[in-house]
């Protein structure tokens, strides 16, 4: 059995919470709902807490992250909210899971198993980011992946990529200390979620972060040649065009 904490001020939302929960194959008993930031703190303060707390972002008295702020919550979290493009982007590049108003039982049953599964530090980790991008709403980028490595996971932050590559219809992971992985997205994609401060796209095969950048030779007809650490087995031109763009990156770093 799942024991379960709403946060939510609307009463029809709740209700609609409760019906998906019951629909599912495990057993979940909620043991609260509460409306407000207030009320929360409280509540968290005084009661041993759930498995899981599902949670809208805003509330009668303010917005969700202030209870972070408050107290210590010691549960996996899944955000409910109705469309908000930066929120979303917040939960994606962070590993947060959330769910979409109007709420569906298939896409509920997978946020629960995807909690369920997170490592505990990952998740901490990943929610103390999210309420800092959240309550300064500073631009949000990704700074960390969860990877499969032969027979488990493995954690890899920002600052130990050394640079993305595109081969063989694969995206790979190329830390600084060599280390190879497989991610599951494309360049362009990647693209839009790490720092543009501390990543550039090469050209159509390398996305690479600055510290990587080993040293830039000067070839014929303008181009650049781009020699990285940890080395590559091929020669990596850049065009006349992408070249001053580089250069441009370079310089405001």
């Amino acid at each position: 059995m799942i024991t379960a904490l709403i946060i939510e001020d609307e009463l029809p939302n709740i209700k609609r919470l409760e019906k998906c929960l019951l629909e599912l194959d495990v057993i979940i008993l909620v043991v609260g709902r509460l409306q407000t930031v207030k009320s929360s703190v409280e509540w968290f303060q005084m009661n041993t807490h759930p498995d899981i707390v599902f949670m809208d972002v805003q509330l009668t008295d303010g917005n969700s992250f202030e209870i972070f702020n408050q107290v210590e919550i010691k549960s996996s979290v899944i955000f409910i909210t109705a469309y908000d493009e930066y929120a979303l982007k917040a939960f994606q590049v962070n590993g947060i899971d959330y769910l979409l108003k109007p709420l569906e039982t298939d896409k509920l049953e997978r946020s629960i198993r995807k909690v369920q599964s997170m490592n505990h530090k990952v998740r901490d980790e990943s929610l103390v980011q999210l309420i800092k991008n959240m309550q300064h709403k500073q631009e949000v980028y990704r700074s960390r992946f969860l990877l499969p490595h032969r027979d488990r996971l493995v954690p890899i932050g920002g600052s130990e990529i050394a640079y993305f590559k595109s081969a063989n219809k694969n995206t790979y992971l190329i830390t600084h200390n060599g280390d190879l992985f497989v991610v599951d997205q494309t360049l362009e994609e990647l693209e839009k979620e790490m720092d543009p401060a501390n990543f550039f796209r090469l050209n159509r095969q390398y996305f690479v972060s600055l510290k990587c950048i080993k040293a830039i030779h000067l070839s014929h007809n303008g181009q650049l040649k781009i020699e990285l650490a940890p080395a590559v087995d091929e020669e990596i031109l850049i065009s006349r065009e992408r070249s001053n763009q580089l250069k441009k990156w370079l310089n405001q770093a």
